[in-house]
């Protein structure tokens, strides 16, 4: 199935997300707060990258209608052991 997923800049640090999966089209708004882009530990990431792939990593485990419209980075840190470390993979940060 194909899935494509735009990102859109609405101010700094604040993304609207749309997800095109199959037939269903999602949208998402993703805050990166400072204290997640501390713990992220990346220097400078690009936002809209960084967001296309926390949407990437979480429709790798559910269908974007899974996907919380109002999405917390911060609270996935707690949720998922392998969201960090997987993000930094995924950036190229190790």
């Amino acid at each position: 199935m194909s899935t494509d997923v735009r990102i859109t800049s609405m101010a700094d640090n604040e993304y609207a997300a749309e997800v095109h999966e199959g037939t269903e089209t999602t949208t998402h708004h993703v805050v990166l707060t400072q204290g997640f882009l501390d713990d992220l530990a990346v220097q400078e990431p690009d936002g809209p990258t960084l967001v296309e792939e926390i949407i990437r990593y979480l429709l790798d485990r559910e269908p974007n209608t899974a996907v919380p419209h109002e999405l917390d980075p911060a609270a996935l840190v707690g949720q998922d052991a392998e969201f960090l470390p997987e993000l930094r993979r995924r950036l190229g940060a190790e």
